[in-house]
């Protein structure tokens, strides 16, 4: 497990200003919340999803964002927003003037939902906005502590060198030691049983970016130690707020494709 972490995710990863083609929550994280939210789509939802698609599925897809980013160097910025954690209100004059993933999320929703558009350019919103809700819910998408989303801050996870957003990104869920099906086994499992669909699916895309500010400054950067020498400790303070941005995550993607395509 510590080689796979070192190999995959703990090395210095690039930073999200680049155009570069590294996968943003990982391949894994983004395959998963699509198929989870894939799952509690309505037959005509999935209907409409499968005239788009073709034969790619919503995990298929769900990384293709950024497997274009170095074609589309433009779009770089779309994938975070970075809001400092001492602040706690969405300026986007400040922090959005070249767009982001709030100011993005917004118009490709609002593409996909337009139906005198072609089938292509609507099939192209719908991958942006499977991408675009995964990067909003990862906590070092949205919340900067003067430190490019912690592409800056260096750590070191048993020893092992990095960065504290490629560990967000990938290692964490790694170092839970559930594979990609584990993961979506649990995270179904907990939608059924909640009670709160429709506050948890309520709100805006900013409130949403909000929402996983809050988590950056709070967990993420909260339970930091001085040291920054990370171990199994930080998993287990961090681990049901991570579960938790995944389960969210994959709830909002449904609803969102529900209001767009039904």
């Amino acid at each position: 497990m510590l080689t796979l972490l070192a190999a995959a995710t703990l090395v210095a990863s690039p930073a999200i200003t680049d155009s570069t083609d590294a996968m943003r929550w990982g391949g894994m994280g983004h395959r998963v919340i699509a198929r989870v939210a894939a799952s509690h789509l309505t037959p005509a939802t999935r209907r409409e999803v499968r005239r788009l698609l073709g034969n790619e599925s919503l995990a298929k897809v769900s990384t293709w964002a950024d497997e274009v980013r170095r074609d589309r160097p433009a779009t770089a910025p779309w994938h975070y927003v970075n809001i400092p954690v001492y602040d706690s209100v969405y300026r986007p004059d400040r922090v959005c003037r070249d767009g982001c993933v709030i100011s993005a999320l917004e118009r490709q929703l609002e593409l996909l939902a337009d139906r005198s558009l072609p089938r292509n350019d609507r099939a192209e919103a719908l991958k942006w906005v499977v991408h675009l809700i995964g990067d909003m819910h990862q906590p070092m998408h949205v919340g900067d502590r003067g430190d490019r989303g912690g592409n800056d801050t260096r750590i070191t996870w048993d020893t092992l060198p990095g960065n504290l957003h490629g560990l967000w990104d990938t290692g964490l869920l790694l170092a839970t030691g559930l594979d990609e099906n584990a993961l979506v086994t649990m995270l179904e499992r907990r939608l059924r049983q909640r009670g709160d669909l429709a506050a948890l699916t309520s709100g805006s895309v900013t409130d949403w970016a909000m929402e996983s500010h809050a988590v950056s400054r709070d967990v993420v950067y909260g339970f930091l130690p001085a040291s920054l020498a990370l171990d199994r400790s930080y998993l287990v303070k961090v681990r049901p707020v991570l579960e938790d941005r995944m389960l969210r995550a994959s709830a909002r993607l449904a609803a969102v494709l529900e209001r767009a395509l039904r």
